[in-house]
This record gives C-alpha cells, structure tokens and sequence, in this order.
C-alpha cells in the first residue's frame, strides 16, 4: 500500500497576517512574508502528519499491491469529502475504471472523522485483479474543505503556536548537554485529533 499527492492545498489554514499578529511580529513584515509563507507550510505538514488528517482540500491516489483487501478499503487522510475513481489491472493486465454503481461508500465527516471506507456495493464483490505492484489505485478528495475557516480552531491554534516558537528557535533549543530540537509543545492541542491506522 502507497499513498501519492495527487493535488495539493490550494490554501493554507493560517494565512501569514494571521500568523504574524498569532506570534507578535513587529519586524519588516514583506522581509519576512517569505519565511513566514515556508513556515506556515512546514507547519501544516508536520500536523497533518501527526494527527493523520488532511486539512485543507487536497486530493490522494491510495495504491494497494495485488490486488483488493477481503473487506473494505480503509481510506487515510479524514475527513474524505468523496471517492474520484477506483482503477484496477484486470486478470489480461488492462487498467480498467471501476463503476460507482459497484461500490458505496462510508465518509465520516467532522471535526475529529473516522477514517473513510470503501464497500463493493450489496450482492457485489471486488473484481479480480493482476498480482501486480499498484493493482488497485482508489483517488479520493480529502480534507475539511476549501477555506481556512473549515478547519478546527484549536488545529489552528497548535499551527500557530508552532509557527511562534520557530520563530523564537530558529537554531534549534539546546536540551540538557546534547544541542537538539525541542519536543513540540504544542502537541497536547493535536491529540484529540490524532488517527492510528
């Protein structure tokens, strides 16, 4: 199993005013747009990988080896808004487009979603594929929608104070006699948010 960014964010949840006015900033506010625009990045990424979670709308190709699992297709990245395709390698090794009719999907939405699953529709079961690597890619839209203000307050507010404490260590924190990066702090306001697949 492999998951691939197909699409990317087209915005992130906090915007660099945002950010600045979150952490204080009173220097040379167009100076530092460029770090602040990486930073708010970096952050976000290192969120979505903690907490398992897509933030902003974006768009995932899920690959599975070998062919469908026995169940259903457990789908990572919640909240997932919807299932774009599934494509499969048939027994002769062509690429064929599964029909929506075949299969139905369970989409937990909210703040703290369940991974999505998807089923073979009722009386229907999984095609049989080629036993090659990427037999079976499902595309899936995921994340909590297109603005900033779908995602939760208190996942913003973890980015933010990220974001501020980059910005107070940007070499890094020395901890005890060996110099390394700091825990995150912040953590304690993604744990709710966190999903174990």
């Amino acid at each position: 199993m492999s998951l691939w960014l197909v699409t990317g964010p087209t915005v992130e949840p906090v915007d660099v005013l945002d950010a600045q006015v979150a952490v204080s900033f009173s220097g040379d506010q167009v100076e530092r747009e460029g770090w602040f625009q990486a930073t708010i990045t970096a952050v976000r990424e290192w969120a979505e990988g903690f907490t398992g979670r897509a933030f902003n709308t974006q768009t995932w190709d899920l690959k599975l080896d070998c062919g469908f699992p026995c169940g259903p297709i457990e789908l990572p990245k919640p909240p997932v808004q919807s299932v774009t395709s599934i494509t499969y390698v048939d027994t002769a090794g062509v690429t064929q487009t599964l029909s929506p009719s075949l299969y139905t999907s369970s989409l937990p939405q909210g703040p703290k979603a369940m991974p999505a699953r998807v089923f073979p529709a009722y009386g229907q079961t999984w095609p049989s594929t080629r036993d090659v690597p990427d037999a079976v890619t499902v595309r899936f839209i995921a994340g909590y929608g297109d603005s900033p203000a779908d995602v939760p307050e208190q996942i913003k507010l973890a980015i933010k104070l990220q974001i501020g404490t980059r910005l107070a260590n940007q070499e890094g924190v020395v901890v005890g006699t060996i110099a390394s990066v700091a825990p995150q702090g912040d953590e304690w306001l993604l744990w709710p948010f966190r999903v174990d697949l």
